[in-house]
C-alpha cells in the first residue's frame, strides 16, 4: 500500500533553492522552462520541521531521531571517556576504530562523509562491546587495544581487497558487523526508517527509503527575473553621496505542484517489531510537516512564507504522480487564479489518470483553501484515522 500526497503551492517572488550560481533552480518540462525545489530541499526542510518529530513523539516521548553529521569522532570519543574510563588516547582510537567499522574513515579531525546515525544506534554499539569486554574477562586495556587493532587492519584490508582474515576472539570486527546489521530495525529512528540511509563503505549499515519526494516544478512557464539593489552607508558625511555597497539577486515566483509518496510496507519492515506502533504516527509526521515545512533559502530577503491551497492524500496499491497533468503549461489571464487552475487540471488529470488504470482509491482525503469545509485539519484527522485502522 502506497501513501501518495499530491500538493498545490504558491509562492510570491522568492528564491528557494539555489543552485551552484545563487539562481532558483529551475528544468525544462514540456518544452518550456520551470521553476524547480529539488527533492533535497524539500526532504531537509520535513525531516527537520518540529510537526514531523511532535507528531511522532505523541506516540513514543522517547524516540530518538537521526543527526547527519561528519563531527560522530567525538561523540563518540567522550562516550568511551564517560563509559570504559579510558585514557584520552585509548578513548580516541576507540571512536576511530567503531566510526571505521561502522563506515567511513577519519578525515582532518571528522569522519570522511556524512553518517546518519541516532542516538539509540550509538548507545546500543557501546552496549555491545560493554557486553563483550564482560564476557571476554579479560584485561580491559588489552582487550580494546586488540579490537582496535583487528578492527582497523580488517576494514582498510576489505577496502585493498585483500583476503579477509578469520577474527575469533570475542570482540571480532565480523561479530560487530553481524550486530550491525541485527541492530538495525530494533533501533530503528523513524526519520532514517521512512528516508532511509546510504553508507558507501558498509551495506550492513544502509536503509532503503519508504519515501520517495518529487522535485517540485510550477505548474506553469517562468522566468527568471533579476533584483538590483543597493545599501546605504548610514554614517556617509554629508558631503558625500551614493550607496555604500550594490549587488544583484536572481528570483522567481511560481505555483508548485508537489509530490511525495511512501511505502507503508517498506515503513513496517525498516520500523521492525519493535516499533510497529510509530508507523501510523511516522506517516502523519511526514504529511503534516510536508504541508508545514517551507524551504529556508533567502527567506531573510523575500519571506515567501506561503502555504498549500490544496492537499490530496490517496491510499492507493500503486505510487502515482501527477506531474504530467502540466505537461501543457498552465495559462491564465489576469482575473484568473492560477491555483485554482493548477487545483482543476491536477482533479481532471487524476479522474483519467485513474479511469486509464482502472484503479480505485482505498481511501483518500483532500483540503482545498476553495471550499470551506475542506481544511488541512479535517484531512489530518482523516488521515490519522485510516492510518490507524492499516
Amino acid at each position: 500500500m502506497f501513501i501518495n500526497i499530491h500538493i498545490i503551492q504558491n509562492f510570491p517572488a522568492s528564491n528557494l533553492n539555489r543552485d551552484d550560481t545563487g539562481a532558483p533552480k529551475d528544468t525544462i518540462f514540456g518544452g518550456v522552462r520551470r521553476a524547480r525545489i529539488s527533492s533535497q530541499c524539500q526532504k531537509r526542510s520535513i525531516r527537520t520541521h518540529k510537526k514531523f518529530q511532535e507528531e511522532i513523539m505523541k506516540k513514543n516521548s522517547n524516540t530518538t531521531f537521526g543527526n547527519r553529521s561528519r563531527h560522530f569522532t567525538e561523540i563518540f570519543k567522550n562516550k568511551a571517556l564517560e563509559l570504559f574510563k579510558l585514557e584520552n588516547d585509548m578513548a580516541a582510537n576507540l571512536s576511530e576504530a567503531l566510526i571505521l567499522s561502522i563506515g567511513p574513515e577519519k578525515k582532518d579531525g571528522k569522519v570522511e562523509y556524512l553518517l546518519y546515525l541516532s542516538d539509540a544506534e550509538i548507545d546500543k554499539c557501546f552496549e555491545y562491546l560493554n557486553q563483550s569486554i564482560n564476557t571476554n574477562q579479560g584485561n580491559t586495556k588489552k582487550v580494546y587495544e586488540k579490537m582496535i587493532n583487528e578492527w582497523q587492519n580488517t576494514q582498510l584490508d576489505q577496502r585493498a581487497n585483500s583476503k579477509k582474515k578469520s577474527w575469533k576472539k570475542t570482540l571480532s570486527y565480523k561479530d560487530f558487523q553481524k550486530f550491525l546489521k541485527k541492530n538495525k530495525t530494533d533501533t530503528m529512528a523513524p526519520d532514517i526508517a521512512i528516508f532511509g540511509r546510504f553508507v558507501s563503505d558498509n551495506e550492513n549499515m544502509n536503509i532503503d527509503a519508504a519515501c520517495q519526494v518529487a522535485h517540485a516544478i510550477s505548474t506553469h512557464k517562468t522566468a527568471l527575473e533579476t533584483d538590483y539593489y543597493t545599501a546605504v552607508d548610514d554614517l556617509l558625511p554629508d558631503d558625500q553621496s551614493g550607496s555604500g555597497m550594490m549587488g544583484v539577486i536572481e528570483y522567481n515566483g511560481a505555483c508548485y505542484y508537489r509530490y511525495a509518496n511512501i511505502d507503508l510496507e517498506k515503513l513496517k519492515e525498516n520500523l521492525g517489531q519493535a516499533n510497529q506502533d510509530l508507523v501510523a504516527a511516522t506517516v502523519l509526521g511526514f504529511i503534516k510537516a510536508m504541508v508545514m515545512a517551507i524551504p529556508t533559502g533567502m527567506q531573510n530577503s523575500f519571506a515567501a512564507q506561503s502555504y498549500p491551497a490544496y492537499v490530496k492524500v490517496m491510499a492507493l496499491d500503486m505510487p502515482i504522480s501527477y506531474a504530467n497533468a502540466f505537461c501543457k503549461p498552465i495559462r491564465n489571464r489576469e482575473d484568473e487564479s492560477i491555483e485554482e487552475k493548477s487545483i482543476e487540471a491536477l482533479k481532471n488529470f487524476e479522474e483519467r489518470q485513474l479511469n486509464f488504470f482502472g484503479k480505485t482509491p482505498v481511501w483518500e482525503a483532500e483540503a482545498s483553501l476553495f471550499e470551506k469545509d475542506k481544511t488541512i485539519a479535517s484531512l489530518l484527522q482523516e488521515v490519522g484515522t485510516k492510518l490507524t485502522e492499516e
